[in-house]
């Protein structure tokens, strides 16, 4: 299996007409075309197989890179595992770069959107529809077009189209353009606002003593169980229009017990935790009386 994939890329406007390019501007993008391989390579190959992006020159034109991609594996990857298991350093190279079929090629197409419909064919194609049109393309370039870490190192490949006077990007192999982007096509690499994700949902019934109230809607009460403080939002309208009303009043060491809800969610910031009061099933003021005997409290319950 081939472990080595050479291509190179182009920056092309007036900035560059000297053939020279702000290392602000390359450095970063450089790096990001190297963040983009890693994140595709992990998407597709796992910890199996190690990229390296290296520059190996860079010739006169507008501003062109030359690059070679290498390929290694672990020492726990077999040749026969290599072979058949393992997306082949040219595949890759294809996925990413390649003209027609690479990330690049598919986000433009798309202009970043999700496709209508995704239907699955033979042979490791899928096909997708936007807008009546109709693209068939391998299901790992779809993987990576999912890939919120993919996206974002395309679009910082792209970075230095936002400047004045550099207007395209350009992707070439044996000499010959598979790839170009301009100025205009550069909005449709913006990743999209990505909705947070339910993980996972549960309800308990806990007790907890009163740190905080809110009297607003958009505030959240605190609250402590013991060994830490939780913001919760009161969900139980019965309870917080007693407390609106000044029909229930609090002192210090009061207890509420209650039925909450906590949902976990995965933002961009990671994993984050948010509760809700469904209903508080009783408050227990402060003060306590001395128990007699050992089921004391069970007696004046049936008084």
């Amino acid at each position: 299996m081939p472990k080595k994939a050479a291509f190179k890329i182009a920056y092309d406007g007036e900035a560059l007409r000297d053939h020279s390019m702000d290392v602000r501007d390359l450095a970063p993008a450089l790096l990001s075309l190297g963040k983009l391989f890693d994140a595709a390579n992990l998407i597709i190959n796992g910890d199996k197989v190690t990229i390296n992006l290296q520059v190996k020159a860079h010739s006169a034109g507008s501003f062109e890179v030359a690059l070679e991609l290498y390929q290694s594996f672990g020492a726990q990857v077999s040749h026969f595992l290599a072979g058949d298991f393992v997306t082949s350093v040219l595949n890759l190279k294809e996925l990413v770069v390649g003209g027609g079929v690479g990330i690049f090629y598919l986000i433009k197409k798309l202009k970043g959107k999700n496709p209508d419909r995704i239907v699955h064919l033979n042979n490791g194609m899928v096909s997708l529809e936007l807008k009546g049109e109709t693209i068939v393309v391998p299901v790992n370039l779809l993987r990576l077009y999912q890939d919120v870490a993919v996206r974002i190192a395309a679009e910082e490949v792209l970075r230095p189209l936002h400047h004045d006077k550099i207007d395209k990007f350009i992707i070439k192999d044996n000499g010959e353009v598979i790839e170009e982007i301009t100025k205009t096509d550069v909005d449709y690499f913006t990743l999209p606002e990505i909705r947070d994700e339910i993980i996972n949902e549960s309800t308990h019934e806990a007790a907890y003593s009163i740190v905080a109230l809110a009297f607003k809607d958009d505030n959240k009460w605190r609250l402590h169980d013991g060994n830490s403080t939780i913001n919760v939002q009161m969900k139980d309208d019965v309870f917080r229009r007693k407390v609106e009303e000044n029909l229930v009043s609090f002192s210090k060491g009061d207890i509420l017990r209650c039925r909450i809800k906590a949902i976990q969610w995965r933002a961009d910031s990671g994993l984050k935790t948010e509760y809700e009061v469904l209903e508080v099933i009783e408050h227990i003021p402060a003060a306590r009386q001395m128990l007699l005997f050992k089921d004391d409290d069970s007696f004046y319950k049936q008084q």
